[in-house]
């Protein structure tokens, strides 16, 4: 007998095998073969296939394909928009340090060119637009060198998007946005320099975003010598159309802070003469500084609340939840907002019913929250930057309302307004000879918004004013036809803009009834203007016609009294300045006294009694009897000069 092992083998072999025979490799049969092969597969639904395509999308791949949403849809909306975002910050850096803001901009054209494909040009599908190079420095406070890679290399990373404070910037996705079209279109990094007060040297960084992982690659540190004692400067290679909006907008810019000084210096085409622009500051009084606060109850949506409570970690009660983390609520308002939404104030933050806490809160009586946090222009900076800006302007004025909030969140209105010059007819639209329609100007927390005026409740506003009450000609639902610069402002904790590109405010009915009661305001003070101004040119035209007949009348008069022509021609001059003497208080208010008048000296009196008295005397010799009783009227009710003016 064999082995158990041997027997067991050849059980399983189920042949015994001679001893030093050799093995053959086993061959597959044409039946085993079959059986191996894999079974057509089934189609894929819709459902699958979808499935397999889905993945996770960053905020740098998102804007990458969606620029347009943030301003950069086309070259000349682009160029605009890669100044403004850099300027944002650099004003907004130079006011967290307390500082009078000293910006410079450059913007210069290279002999680099972009092309885009289109069917609207009439030489052929393609156009080209020169690569800019923008550079912004200014005097903030720089960046700590440990941050300034993810400060621009990270989309959506930064410190304005959780602060509840007024700034220019309010998601921290401006200046990524800039970087990212200077990607696409010059394929050339962002070049970084800053420096901070405890730097010896500047530092300047040279990186670029990596959109696939939402972070910075950075091609190069090294240090550099920075001429301010601190600040930051940003140097972009964007393609962009150069257009007259440039200059508008640092213009407007400068208008909405009279307190920084903006050098704009620009070369159009390569090697050609550089033009520059410099806005002197109107004054040098900085705005007062905004403070951050807690958001208000009311400015919260239901799923924000619900989030916010259920990743809550600092607060065991709900009572200690509502008090810590917003505004205006106390530990007894607290108490009665708890107890009318039916919640218990030692539950945990995580029990509170979203839905009643917010409907007791709508219903209760929530104060608002704190109106003085805000920074606004102010009216004498706003009158001051729009005499800066239009110095022959036959009006200006402005007006400011008080703060006030919408859905618990403080915001106020400011309006503006330069009237007739040359200098704000040349800012106007000519409709034809010697009519002009007004221009707008729209500012968002002291920044222009150039684009998308129709979309903005800022121009509609304007537009739903019946200026026709204030002696100004408007045809139904447009801008009034007079050379007139409307400048409206808005400032908040939080701007309602449309759209991340910051172009448009939403409509809010608060916002709407107090910048309609300031334009209100405006109206009536342009129309104590106009109504003066046509006072004067009917008192101007009055006196001319009389100086046409004067000395007509001098003549005669002289012929037929003797006196001398000169004197007579003097003495009528002097009472063509004389007008009808308006009622007296006496007479409107009998009750009352009227008090007494200064009387002219006897010798003035005298002369112009004897010019009247021979005036009359020689007119009757001459006159029907209507002209003699018109005559005598007229002279005998004239009233002196103090009077006229008085």
């Amino acid at each position: 007998m064999g082995s158990p092992v041997a027997e067991a083998g050849e059980l399983k072999a189920g042949v015994a095998k001679p001893a030093g025979a050799r093995s053959k490799p086993r061959r597959k049969s044409k039946r085993h073969g079959k059986a191996q092969k894999a079974s057509p597969q089934q189609p894929l639904t819709v459902a699958e296939t979808e499935a397999k395509r889905m993945r996770a999308v960053n905020p740098a791949q998102y804007y990458r394909q969606n620029l347009g949403q943030l301003g950069f849809g086309d070259p000349e909306h682009a160029l605009v928009q890669t100044i403004k975002e850099l300027m944002d910050n650099s004003l907004d850096a130079c006011e967290a340090m307390m500082i009078l803001p000293e910006i410079n901009v450059e913007l210069i054209a290279t002999e680099k060119r972009y092309e885009v494909v289109t069917n609207k040009t009439k030489d052929g599908s393609v156009r080209t637009f020169p690569i800019f190079k923008v550079s912004v420095e200014d005097n903030g406070c720089g960046v700590l060198r440990s941050k300034v890679a993810k400060c621009f290399g990270k989309v959506l990373y930064g410190s304005k998007f959780f602060s509840f404070k007024q700034s220019r910037g309010q998601q921290g996705l401006g200046v990524h946005a800039a970087i990212i079209y200077a990607q696409l279109t010059s394929l050339e990094p962002a070049v970084i320099t800053t420096k901070t007060e405890s730097d010896p040297s500047g530092y300047r960084v040279v990186l670029k975003i990596d959109t696939e992982r939402n972070g910075p690659v950075v091609i190069s540190t090294d240090e550099v010598k920075f001429e301010r004692l601190h600040g930051t400067r940003v140097e972009l290679m964007v393609a962009g159309d150069y257009t007259d909006k440039v200059e508008y907008f640092i213009k407007e810019l400068s208008l909405a802070n009279p307190h920084a000084d903006l050098a704009f210096k620009v070369v159009k085409e390569p090697n050609s003469e550089p033009k520059q622009l410099h806005f002197k500051r109107a004054n040098e009084i900085l705005p007062p500084q905004p403070r951050e606060i807690k958001p208000h109850l009311l400015s919260m949506e239901p799923g924000a609340l619900l989030e916010m409570k259920s990743n809550d970690l600092c607060c065991k009660t709900a009572k200690q939840f509502l008090t810590r983390h917003f505004v205006r609520i106390s530990e007894e308002k607290a108490a009665q907002l708890l107890k009318a939404s039916g919640i218990r104030q030692d539950a945990p933050p995580k029990e509170i019913d979203v839905e009643r806490l917010l409907k007791a809160a709508r219903e209760g009586d929530l104060m608002r929250p704190p109106l003085d946090v805000l920074s606004p222009i102010g009216e004498e900076a706003l009158r001051q930057s729009l005499r800066r800006m239009y110095p022959d302007a036959e009006f200006i004025g402005a007006v400011a309302r008080e703060p006030w909030s919408y859905r618990g969140v403080p915001f106020q209105v400011e309006v503006g307004a330069a009237f007739g010059g040359q200098s704000v007819i040349n800012d106007c639209d000519k409709v034809r000879e010697s009519v002009f329609k007004s221009r707008v100007i729209r500012l968002g927390n002291k920044c222009p918004l150039i684009y998308d005026s129709k979309d903005c409740l800022l121009y509609k506003v304007v537009k739903e004013i019946n200026w026709r009450n204030y002696k100004i000609s408007q045809d139904e639902g447009s801008l009034p036809y007079a050379p007139m610069i409307i400048v409206v402002s808005l400032i908040s904790t939080k701007v309602p803009y449309i759209v991340p590109g910051k172009f448009a405010v939403a409509y809010h009915e608060e916002i709407r009834e107090q910048l309609r009661l300031a334009l209100q305001t405006l109206g009536r003070m342009i129309y104590a203007f106009i109504s003066h101004r046509q006072r004067q040119e009917h008192e101007r035209h009055r006196q001319s016609i009389f100086q046409i007949y004067a000395k007509e009348v001098a003549k005669d008069l002289s012929y037929f009294t003797g006196i001398d022509e000169a004197k007579l021609l003097e003495g009528l001059l002097e009472s063509a300045k004389h007008r009808k003497p308006s009622k007296t208080k006496a007479e409107a208010e009998p009750a009352k006294k009227p008090e007494p008048k200064a009387e002219s000296p006897p010798e003035s009196k005298k002369k112009v009694a004897e010019v009247q008295a021979q005036s009359i005397k020689a007119v009757e010799a001459t006159t029907s009897k209507k002209a003699k009783r018109s005559l005598h009227e007229g002279l005998r009710k004239q009233s002196t000069l103090e009077q006229f003016f008085g």
